[in-house]
C-alpha cells in the first residue's frame, strides 16, 4: 500500500493529529474513509473516497467526483488543510470514467488566510492554473499526470490549495489520486481546523524567533543573567582572619553570569564574564568560583580559565579543580595573568592614584552542561539550581590553597584549612551562615555588589569611602541597603578609584585622568 498521511486516530474521542512527511502534504485516498480526511482538516464537496474501478487510479482507493455537469467552481471541489507553502510543484494524477460529456477541467487555486474570518479563516480565492481534459470526453479513461508550479509569492504563506472540478454536458465523473502539495501542515484539528499560530521559529525548537535569544540554534533559547543587567562587583580583603586595612581592594573583579537555557528549561552552559579591575594586595592571590549544588559529574567541559605553569591547583581533564564536592573552577590562579603591574614602586595594580591605570580586559569562561541537546548521565540542570545562592566566588590567598576567603555566610570548599576558622577576628566557629564574618560586628572579608562601583585607594578603609557601609552591615542589611549607590552623602570620592572596561578609566581624587579604551 502507498504511503499515506501519518495521523493518530483515537477511538471514542474522534481526535486526529496530522504530521507532514518531509515538506509535503499528501492525499492519496488510502485512508478509505472520507470522514477520516474531514477529521484531518481536508474538505470536499460532491467528492467521495471510492474503490470504484471506473475512476480508480492507484492503490485501493481514489477520490471520485459526482457527475461533473456544472461550471460553478463551488459545485464539485476539494480543499487541503491550512498549510505553509514551500517552493516546488503541486502534482496529482487524474482520469475520467469513460462516460460522455461536453468538457471537463480541474482549476487549481489557493485560498488566502483571513484572520478576520473567525469561522473558517478563509479569505480571497486566486487561480493558479487550469488543467483541461482533452476533447472529445466520450470514452476517455487515460491517466493524466498534472503538475502546477507554486507561485513565488506563496512561499512561506499560510493557504489552502483548492481544486474546483468543472464541466458541462454528459455524465462523466473525475478521479483524482496521489495529490502532493509542497509545504508543511498548519491546521489545528482541535481549533476547528483553523491555522496554528504562524510565528516564525527558524530553529524549530518551539520558541518564537522574537522570543528566542538564539533563533538559529535549536539547542539554545534564553539568556538568564546575574546580575539581571550590567555587571556586578566582587571585592575582597585578603588578611582574613585578621581584619587588615579593610580597604577591600586586594582583588576587585566585575562579573556577569549568563545561564543559557534551551527550550525545555535546561541549562546548556554557564557563560562567565570577568573583568579584573584592581589588585592592591602585596600577596600573589588567585581566584576561584564554586557552584554550590552542581555536581562535577554534570559538567562536560570548561574553557577560558588561565593557569600558571607552577599552579598549586590540580585541574582535571574537563577543566574543574579536582577533589571538590561541587563543580569548582579557577578562573586565574595568579592575578598577574589578568592584570599587569605598572611597576615603579606602585602599591598594587590600579590602586595607587599616582600611577597610570591598567585598562581591564574581559575574560570569558564557559562551563558546558549540555551538548547538542544531551546532558551527562547525571542528568540536566535547571535554572533554579544555579541561582545567586549557588554562586560561591572566593579568593585564594598568596598561593596557599587552604586559605580561602568567601562571601559572608558562604561555605568554604573541601580544600580549605579548617584550623583557621574561629581564629583572630573570624567568627566562623558559630557554624553555617556565620562563615567569614567578624565575630565582633559581623563585618565581612568579601562582598558581592549587584552593580559596578568604584573601589578604595590603598589603605583607605571602605567604611570611610562608603559612609553607610558600616550601618548596613551591623543592621544585618536592614539599614541603607543602597549604601553603594552614588546618593548624596554616601561616597567620599576622594578616596576612590574606578578602573573599568565599561567606559573611560576614571581616577577619583588627585585629579581626573580619562584614558580612552
Amino acid at each position: 500500500m502507498k504511503k499515506v498521511l501519518v495521523f493518530t486516530y483515537i477511538v471514542g474521542m474522534m481526535s486526529f493529529s496530522l504530521q507532514a512527511q518531509e515538506i509535503w502534504v499528501k492525499n492519496d485516498a488510502e485512508l478509505g474513509d472520507r470522514d477520516r480526511y474531514f477529521a484531518a482538516c481536508w474538505s470536499m464537496g460532491a467528492i467521495a473516497v471510492s474503490d470504484n474501478e471506473q475512476t480508480l487510479i492507484s492503490g485501493d482507493y481514489s477520490l471520485r467526483s459526482n457527475q461533473v455537469t456544472n461550471e460553478s467552481r463551488t459545485a464539485t471541489w476539494l480543499k487541503s488543510p491550512w498549510m505553509m507553502m514551500e517552493a516546488g510543484k503541486i502534482s496529482f494524477n487524474t482520469r475520467l470514467d469513460g462516460n460522455a460529456g461536453g468538457n471537463r477541467s480541474i482549476i487549481v487555486q489557493y485560498i488566502a488566510f483571513d484572520p478576520s474570518n473567525g469561522s473558517t479563516g478563509e479569505g480571497d480565492v486566486t487561480e493558479i492554473d487550469e488543467f483541461e481534459f482533452p476533447t472529445p470526453i466520450n470514452r476517455q479513461t487515460e491517466v493524466h499526470e498534472v503538475t502546477v508550479s507554486v507561485p513565488d509569492a506563496l512561499e512561506g504563506k499560510t493557504v489552502k490549495i483548492y481544486l474546483s472540478l468543472v464541466g458541462s454536458g454528459g455524465s462523466a465523473r473525475i478521479g483524482i489520486d496521489d495529490l502532493a502539495i509542497p509545504g508543511t501542515y498548519a491546521a489545528d484539528p482541535s481549533e476547528g481546523c483553523l491555522p496554528k499560530s504562524q510565528i516564525a521559529d527558524k530553529d524549530n525548537d518551539g520558541i518564537a524567533d522574537e522570543e528566542d535569544a538564539y533563533p538559529e540554534d535549536p539547542y539554545r533559547a534564553f539568556d538568564n543573567f546575574l546580575p539581571a543587567t550590567g555587571f556586578g562587583t566582587l571585592m575582597f580583603e585578603d588578611l582574613w582572619p585578621a581584619r587588615g586595612d579593610y580597604d577591600f581592594n586586594d582583588l576587585v573583579v566585575d562579573y556577569r553570569l549568563n545561564r543559557i537555557t534551551d527550550a525545555t528549561g535546561d541549562v546548556v552552559e554557564i557563560k562567565i564574564e570577568l573583568s579584573p579591575r584592581a589588585a592592591g594586595a602585596g600577596f600573589t592571590n588567585g581566584f576561584g568560583i564554586e557552584f554550590a549544588g552542581l555536581s562535577p559529574k554534570k559538567v562536560m567541559q570548561v574553557t577560558g580559565t588561565k593557569s600558571s605553569a607552577e599552579s598549586i591547583h590540580k585541574i582535571d581533564e574537563k577543566g574543574l579543580e579536582m577533589d571538590n564536592e561541587f563543580a569548582t573552577i579557577i578562573p586565574f590562579d595568579k592575578v598577574s595573568l589578568v592584570l599587569t603591574h605598572p611597576g615603579g614602586g606602585a602599591l598594587g595594580i590600579n590602586t595607587d592614584p599616582k600611577f597610570k591605570l591598567q585598562i581591564p580586559e574581559l575574560q570569558t569562561i564557559v562551563i558546558t552542561l549540555k551538548e547538542e541537546g544531551k546532558s551527562t548521565e547525571e542528568g540536566a540542570t535547571k535554572l533554579n539550581e544555579l541561582g545567586l545562592d549557588n554562586f560561591n566566588p572566593f579568593l585564594v590567598v598568596n598561593q596557599k590553597r587552604g586559605v580561602e576567603i568567601h562571601l559572608p555566610g558562604m561555605k568554604p570548599t573541601r580544600h580549605a584549612d579548617q584550623s583557621i576558622f574561629g581564629t583572630k577576628e573570624d567568627g566562623s566557629v558559630a557554624g553555617p551562615g556565620s562563615y567569614y564574618r567578624n565575630k565582633e560586628n559581623g563585618l565581612p572579608w568579601g562582598m558581592n555588589v549587584p552593580v559596578s562601583i568604584p573601589y578604595m585607594i590603598n589603605k583607605a578603609p571602605i567604611t570611610e569611602g562608603y559612609a553607610r557601609f558600616f550601618e548596613w552591615v551591623v543592621s544585618g542589611g536592614e539599614s541603607y541597603p543602597d549604601w553603594y549607590l552614588d546618593n548624596a552623602g554616601f561616597r567620599n570620592e576622594r578616596l576612590m578609584l574606578n578602573a573599568n572596561m565599561h567606559g573611560d578609566t576614571i581616577v577619583r581624587g588627585g585629579g581626573s585622568n580619562r584614558v580612552p579604551r
